[in-house]
């Protein structure tokens, strides 16, 4: 290792040298947890797991019955990311849908999940400080290569007797602050999409998007996934702002923050409905990957609102070849 913390050219932190090397780092800077297990070499479950026997508990795999039994901690912050995109929704899982490996959240509230339990390998329970110095508490759900495939935060209303509770059921025999991950290299996604017709639009045509929708009142989706997890928002936002490399949404139970440079193509995307054409906005990566869609709010026999037509219809288009 070298003396700053960092691992040195080939050498791979585990368990309590890992650790050892975490609180180094959190001396010399304040990272995200994703950004600092980058930072050390590790994925970020293996950065969750060596915090075992101190900041965090290691839980049985038991995905399906862990999250049919978070319907008793009331509201929760849901929080669902890809490399590009993190999307945090506050409510309730008290509407759990599992058939087989895929589930379903949709509390009336606004709060929608899409879930692919075949991607969902490990599971902690974890409690440590947050950006503002705020103690949090959350299960965290991993891939088999480590990635976070979804996040479930307390919050000042949830019932935290419940959510001990299923820490307890779920407790793992085996508390080992080491973690073994397994490679994932998936093939690039093609983009844009097969179905539907599509126009490039400017990477900067979100922000249009957004400030127009937060200015008018339409009312959207926004939607961010990952393999393990769709994570989905409908309603109105009211307040969008750049902070440093992010655009945000930030509305007091719904926030998006989006890495704008990472943005390679913009497309609106329109598709034949029985209600009519349906008209989203993608957002893909230099990969090809969805890094966020938005789309007019609709529901089964009601078409997409005018208000968002008239918005889609405002976006700059792309000088791009």
């Amino acid at each position: 290792m070298l003396d700053d913390g960092i691992p040195a050219r080939g050498e791979r932190l585990r368990g309590g040298a890992l650790r050892e090397a975490m609180l180094r780092l959190r001396e010399e800077e304040k990272l995200r947890a994703r950004d600092a297990a980058t930072r050390l070499g590790v994925s970020e479950a293996e950065f969750v797991a060596a915090k075992v026997g101190h900041e965090a508990i290691r839980l049985q795999p038991d995905f399906a019955d862990i999250l049919r039994a978070l319907s008793g901690v009331g509201e929760v912050l849901a929080l669902t990311r890809n490399e590009h995109c993190v999307h945090e929704k506050h409510g309730t899982f008290e509407a759990v849908a599992i058939e087989g490996q895929t589930g379903s959240v949709r509390d009336g509230g606004g709060l929608e999940l899409q879930l692919f339990l075949s991607r969902w390998h490990h599971a902690y329970k974890l409690t440590d400080e947050g950006e503002m110095g705020m103690i949090m508490t959350s299960l965290q759900f991993f891939d088999a290569d480590g990635t976070a495939v979804h996040k479930v935060y307390l919050t000042e209303n949830s019932d935290r007797d419940a959510f001990d509770a299923i820490v307890g059921r779920f407790m793992h025999a085996e508390q080992s602050n080491e973690l073994d991950v397994t490679p994932d290299a998936p093939s690039p996604d093609t983009t844009p999409p097969a179905e539907g017709t599509h126009t490039r639009v400017a990477p900067g045509a979100l922000r249009v998007a957004l400030e127009k929708a937060a200015e008018t009142g339409a009312p959207i989706s926004v939607v961010v996934g990952n393999p393990g997890a769709i994570q989905i928002h409908t309603g109105p936002i009211s307040k969008v702002m750049a902070t440093g490399p992010w655009y945000n949404i930030l509305d007091p139970r719904f926030n998006m923050h989006l890495h704008e440079a990472a943005v390679d193509g913009a497309w609106v995307v329109r598709e034949p409905s029985a209600d009519g054409v349906v008209t989203s906005l993608e957002l893909i990566d230099a990969t090809g990957r969805s890094i966020v869609q938005i789309s007019g709010e609709r529901s089964p026999g009601k078409p997409q609102s005018p208000a968002w037509r008239a918005i889609v219809d405002s976006l700059p288009l792309s000088h791009a070849a």
